[in-house]
């Protein structure tokens, strides 16, 4: 092209406006990048590891809402598989090591180490939801329980693919050191559907969980559950799955649940001969 055209062409208005809509685009980009590291840097910092691999980071960290919205996009969902496997071999090696009990209480502690609400509030710790990678218009993912512990179970696959199992091991054992010294009570706090069983068999009551409703859209689905003792409801409560649902469920029934026979009639039984149960009260 002779030059003259060459600047005509270049001069034109609609070139001019595409080669600077190109140059914004690409700024943007950068600046997204720069935005992103600076941000995966201070996650980094918080976990106490910085990976080799940031593809495997930002994998960890996206929400499966947003495959489809970009190009060329996984979700997290792969790598919550492989970091429930590593996290619990990590923690049952752990609360092996350390607790000489007998294995129906290491089960116990394990189950309270590796469960949602605790994984979630360890989620929420290290700050992961704040920078989950999600489609537009869904901010409100961030406060999801499921969300958060989805998000710390591929982290840990994360790690363990961009090193090996022994630093894997050591990173998760960062997070959970203080945690391991509040046992006692954690382990009733934790896995409060275990402790509402385990009372209920010293008072020869059966405990049964039902799906009273759902509701809301795939993404934000809510479920009611009520626990109920002997056939009678005792509490209800309700979350983001099904299984949170009746953990808090039994959280809530454990407070007016006594301990033994000795302490009187529980509340399932004072309703169904026409006592005022407190769950009757909660409702």
């Amino acid at each position: 092209m002779e030059l003259k055209k060459y600047i005509k062409t270049i001069l034109k208005p609609s070139v001019a406006k595409r080669a600077k809509a190109m140059k914004m685009a690409r700024r943007n980009r950068k600046g997204a990048a720069l935005a992103e590291d600076k941000d995966y840097g201070s996650l980094e910092k918080l976990i106490g590891y910085s990976f080799k691999d940031k593809s495997l980071l930002r994998e960890a960290l996206t929400h499966p809402g947003s495959v489809g919205f970009e190009k060329k996009v996984k979700s997290n969902q792969r790598l919550e598989f492989l970091g429930d496997a590593i996290l619990q071999a990590v923690v049952t090696d752990a609360v092996f090591r350390k607790f000489p009990d007998d294995e129906g209480k290491l089960t116990k502690i394990r189950i309270a180490l590796t469960q949602g609400s605790f994984l979630t509030g360890l989620s929420r710790s290290l700050g992961i939801p704040q920078r989950l990678i999600l489609p537009k218009g869904a901010e409100d993912i961030r406060e999801s329980a499921s969300a958060a512990e989805d998000a710390f179970e591929a982290l840990v696959g994360a790690i363990y693919l961009d090193s090996d199992f022994a630093s894997a091991h050591s990173v998760v054992l960062s997070w959970y050191r203080r945690k391991l010294d509040e046992l006692p009570d954690l382990v009733r706090a934790q896995n409060p559907k275990g402790a509402l069983q385990e009372i209920a068999a010293r008072r020869g009551d059966s405990v049964s969980y039902a799906l009273v409703s759902q509701s809301g859209p795939d993404h934000r689905k809510v479920f009611e559950v009520e626990v109920l003792v002997n056939g009678s409801s005792l509490a209800r409560a309700s979350a983001s799955s099904k299984k949170s649902a009746e953990i808090k469920a039994a959280r809530a029934a454990l407070k007016d649940y006594p301990e033994s026979a000795d302490a009187g009639d529980s509340p399932a039984k004072k309703r169904a001969s026409g006592g005022k149960s407190a769950g009757a009260e909660k409702r």
